[in-house]
């Protein structure tokens, strides 16, 4: 069901009023579908909250930070819920909001939900009549950040420490530590002589100098990460595609942070300054979930670095939520469980790609192709039946020749392809293309008679599979009868050991009535009059008027033929070519 049909239900549900228990299962059938739809997290808790079920909200916000767990706008959520719901219980708070802090807390948008928990703190700090520390601790924490409003903030902690003690602005055992950090970025500031004692003057002098040196250090650390990030407008999820420019912007940040070196600012008061690269991807991954590309690179980028589990969480997302119905990704995954030995994982991916409407060639190719290297023969015999039965047409004729060839030349079982393609023309029997199959796999084994020879059992099996093509009661259309007597004819001529089967073929085919010509499978209208006969001493017998009068050829700076007449040869002889056979593999091979 789309986007469109399953938001519909919901919004039809809600207006109506109706039971809220369909609305619940509208909601759930949506959010299974589309899972980084944060707003709609928020309606699934509401209703909740409304039947008077706040541990159930909870637990509904609880399954939403799994797959938006990078979600800005999804961690606000839950943390508003928190901040009005557990009031007398400010720890569990702020553990919600430091959990928060881990995914998103430095996003370059995260501005919102830092500025909930700066709220949250001095509304609990007023309350009590306590100090600012907490608050303080926090803007310390943001502007070491490359957040957007990262300017806002120093504005605003510059308006806050000017009525705040140096001790709330920064604990002592902290001054140490930064001025230290400071120091090895060569960014520590100068010590006036106003900044030099213990009261209460001089410390908050030189804590404040401390601060601003951190911030204008930030500010041009995290500089190329923020002209980069600007660009940006799309950063939630959406089901219309993100647009090329948006996609071509977090190409260039996820570019640039995949080479920069992490490790060596290790910030006292804020120990997550850095962004990692894998952050960034499943930052990008929001707006880009339905860019199956993204997907892959972050596999990639991941295995490189060793982290085959983290790898093998992202693909697993990937195909079970966002791609769950595209054969590419679910194979690509399953070559990936391949390569890392997970085969029951490897099998259970192809068989998903199998049960996809409609039947692909490619999902039951690759299921075989993984038992075969598996040394599973069984397995992949039963994959080539279970291809049988589910392909038709065009896509069942390419298997079964493939089928067929793989049991010839891997298992040694000649027979055992002829089986498979016989089944097949079993489900199919006007099917050409199955026959072409069978013929090429009768043929594979067919070589010359020697003088005085007999014909081999190779030679008859295919001379039999022919005599059926060409019966009477064949369950081919007549053109594809003409066109087997035609390979019939030729099969005896190069691999016949008497004359007597070629003049027999021919008794055969004048009692049957059929001229095999050109004329009985091309219109008249179609034939073009014939060439010029060529003469070696440079004249011409111009045969198509009837007459033998020797001309002289054409001067080179002539045009012996025109556009018109080549191209009605060309289309002739295409037509030739075609009916005899030619370059369609329906010719012994040796």
């Amino acid at each position: 069901m789309t986007f469109a049909l399953l938001v519909s239900r919901v919004v039809d549900l809600e207006q109506q009023g109706r039971d809220p228990v369909q609305l619940r299962q509208a909601l759930e059938a949506l959010l299974d579908r589309y899972p980084l739809c944060f707003g709609y997290w928020k309606r699934r808790a509401e209703l909740e909250l409304a039947a008077a079920d706040e541990p159930a909200a909870v637990a509904v916000y609880e399954r939403a930070v799994v797959p938006c767990a990078y979600s800005v706008e999804m961690w606000t959520l839950y943390c508003a819920h928190a901040a009005r719901h557990w009031a007398d219980e400010p720890e569990r708070v702020r553990g919600l909001f430091e959990r928060a802090l881990q995914y998103v807390g430095s996003d370059y948008a995260a501005d919102g939900i830092w500025d909930k928990y700066i709220a949250y703190e001095s509304a609990v700090a007023e309350a009590a009549a306590a100090d600012m520390g907490r608050v303080s601790a926090l803007y310390a924490r943001v502007l070491a950040l490359p957040l957007r409003l990262h300017d806002v903030y120093w504005a605003r902690f510059a308006e806050f420490a000017a009525t705040r003690t140096a001790s709330e602005l920064l604990a002592a055992e902290s001054e140490a530590a930064l001025a230290s950090f400071l120091t090895r970025q060569g960014a520590h500031p100068v010590t006036t002589e106003e900044m030099r004692g213990e009261d209460e003057g001089a410390r908050k002098l030189r804590v404040y100098a401390l601060l601003e040196a951190r911030y204008h250090f930030y500010v041009a650390f995290h500089a190329p990460r923020r002209a980069l990030e600007e660009p940006i407008r799309r950063r939630y999820y959406h089901v219309a595609p993100l647009p090329a420019a948006e996609l071509a912007a977090w190409r260039r940040l996820l570019s640039w942070g995949a080479e920069q070196p992490t490790g060596h600012v290790c910030d006292p008061l804020e120990p997550r300054a850095e962004v990692l690269p894998s952050f960034t991807y499943e930052r990008c991954l929001l707006p880009g979930a339905s860019v199956r590309s993204l997907w892959k690179e972050y596999a990639l980028f991941l295995e490189g670095k060793g982290a085959v589990e983290d790898a093998r969480g992202v693909l697993a997302r990937a195909s079970g939520v966002f791609f769950r119905d595209c054969a590419p990704m679910l194979l690509y995954h399953a070559q990936f469980e391949e390569a890392h030995g997970g085969l029951d994982a490897a099998r259970a991916l192809c068989a998903a790609t199998c049960a996809l409407p409609p039947p692909a060639i490619d999902a039951y190719l690759a299921a075989a192709n993984l038992e075969r290297r598996a040394g599973n023969t069984d397995g992949m015999r039963a994959s080539f039946a279970a291809a049988v039965d589910a392909l038709r047409g065009e896509p069942l004729a390419a298997l079964v020749r493939h089928a067929a060839a793989v049991e010839r030349k891997l298992c040694g079982d000649h027979a055992r392809g002829v089986a498979l393609i016989e089944s097949a023309i079993a489900r199919e029997p006007a099917n050409e293309l199955l026959w072409d199959a069978a013929l090429e796999c009768a043929t594979s084994a067919v070589v010359p008679a020697a003088a005085g020879a007999g014909d081999s059992p190779a030679y008859q099996a295919a001379a039999a599979l022919l005599e059926r093509m060409i019966a009477a009661d064949s369950p081919l259309p007549p053109p594809a009868r003409r066109r087997a007597w035609l390979r019939y004819q030729r099969l005896v001529d190069d691999y016949a050991g008497s004359v007597d089967a070629m003049r027999a073929l021919k008794r055969s085919r004048d009692e049957a009535g059929l001229e095999l010509t050109l004329d009985s499978e091309v219109p008249e209208s179609a034939v073009p009059k014939p060439l010029p006969k060529r003469k070696p001493n440079g004249m011409s017998v111009d045969v198509s008027m009837g007459g033998g009068a020797a001309q002289p050829s054409p001067s080179p700076q002539q045009a012996q033929y025109t556009p018109e007449q080549l191209a009605q040869y060309q289309q002739y002889y295409a037509q030739y070519y075609q009916q005899q056979g030619y370059g369609q593999g329906y010719y012994p091979q040796q």
